[in-house]
């Protein structure tokens, strides 16, 4: 193959055809400067609004989720002070049922069972929420567990080090490794079987 290595023949004219192209060039521009500067403006306008948006929907977005997360904290701290408040009425019942036993039997009857039916409901939810709650606490470090294995369990293994800084093997390493041995073990054994 041959290559052509000769630089381009110099123009006749000493390049002048160059200059006047960068002035023409020039004067272009200063022609189009009364369109390019709004241009330029309403293009910046336009990121900027965008911009603007973009943040004003993130942070509508994390005030939902935040008074959504404050109204839910509301509702169960009313729920249950509604829930402290009818026990300590159930309780207060039971009292007024006693005294009522004696001076109307079927009233005092009804008030001290209505009472320790209510303080019994009372304490099975106490308890019921407790179990929720302890539910709650696993559900959660069970998620966090999950997704730090779902998504840093990969990073880490490409490291091939652990966090101490040691060479990491898991499982696969070790059945690979075996595997490896072995055929190293099978090679050697034709190899002396070759040479006998």
């Amino acid at each position: 193959m041959d290559y052509n290595t000769q630089s381009p023949p110099y123009p006749k004219n000493g390049g002048r055809g160059r200059i006047w192209k960068i002035i023409a060039l020039a004067a272009l521009f200063l022609c189009a400067l009364p369109v390019l500067i709004p241009l330029s403006l309403c293009v910046a306008g336009g990121i900027l609004v965008v911009a603007l948006c973009a943040a004003g929907a993130v942070l509508a977005a994390v005030l939902c989720v935040a008074g959504g997360i404050f109204g839910l904290g509301m509702c169960v701290l009313a729920g249950l002070i509604c829930l402290a408040a009818l026990q300590i009425a159930a309780l207060a019942g039971i009292g007024f049922g006693v005294v009522l036993l004696f001076q109307a039997p079927a009233s005092g009857m009804a008030v001290l069972g209505a009472s320790l039916f209510a303080t019994g409901a009372g304490v099975l939810c106490w308890i019921v929420l407790w179990q929720l709650v302890r539910l709650l606490a696993r559900a959660f470090r069970a998620l966090v567990n999950w997704t730090r294995r779902t998504f840093f369990s990969g990073r880490r293994r490409n490291t091939g080090k652990d966090h101490s800084g040691q060479e990491k093997t898991c499982a696969c390493d070790r059945e690979n490794g075996a595997k490896e041995t072995e055929n190293v073990k099978e090679e050697a054994l034709k190899g002396g079987r070759e040479h006998e």
